[in-house]
């Protein structure tokens, strides 16, 4: 399975044991779900393709939501740097769930977790034909069960879009990114048997895609 957020890989699409997704709902826009006939652009997968993009900050105003729930909290807040031509949007969740694990059975009591996300988008419109776009995205999570061994993963991903128009049928769209994906073990509450052990997947990327409108029927890409 691949799993994209504005280009970039999510090696870890989950939080929280697989309860919250690793998209903060509040700055998506829209979802594609690929489970046959995998485009080609996408470099080819076996099962399926998520590809998950975020929506662009007000340019208008500044703007903002936030929520406060039993297990998580968020906070978004979007508007223009420059009206018209640049904006942004910034969003973070939280949890805060280990009163709710203390109350699960005495196996489990002494159990913690405990998981943060943020994104950023910055758009900038240089001209009618270009556009760029930055983007971010930092989660962490980190839980034990009942035990001395902590478990923790994180992303980290940063993407540079250059958008760029030729004409009215031609059109493309320039990607470079960084990926980084890390997971630990660790132990530290006994110094005689305390150890760590992790790994990490990193990756930089560049990508080229060109769409050309054919007709009103019709669309090349490539």
């Amino acid at each position: 399975n691949l799993i994209l957020f504005n280009e970039s890989t999510i090696y870890n699409p989950s939080h929280f044991f697989g309860f919250f997704s690793a998209f903060n709902p509040d700055v998506v826009s829209g979802v594609e779900l690929y489970k046959s006939s995998i485009p080609a652009k996408y470099g080819g997968r076996l099962s399926s393709v998520l590809d998950v993009a975020s929506r662009e900050g007000n340019k208008k105003k500044i703007a903002g939501s936030a929520g406060i729930g039993l297990l998580t909290s968020r906070l978004n807040v979007e508007g223009p740097i420059r009206k018209d031509r640049t904006s942004f949007i910034i969003g973070g969740r939280t949890t805060y769930a280990n009163w709710l694990l203390q109350h699960l059975p005495k196996e489990y009591k002494h159990s913690k977790a405990f998981f943060y996300d943020v994104n950023l988008l910055i758009s900038h419109k240089i001209n009618d034909k270009n556009d760029l776009y930055l983007t971010g995205y930092l989660s962490s999570d980190r839980f034990n069960l009942n035990s001395d061994t902590v478990y923790g993963y994180g992303n980290k991903n940063i993407s540079l879009k250059w958008k760029h128009v030729f004409n009215n049928k031609l059109q493309s769209l320039a990607t470079a990114g960084y990926d980084r994906y890390g997971y630990t073990i660790y132990s530290e509450q006994n110094p005689v048997n305390a150890y760590t052990m992790k790994f990490d997947i990193s990756q930089a990327n560049f990508k080229l895609h060109f769409n050309y409108f054919i007709n009103s029927s019709h669309t090349l890409n490539f």
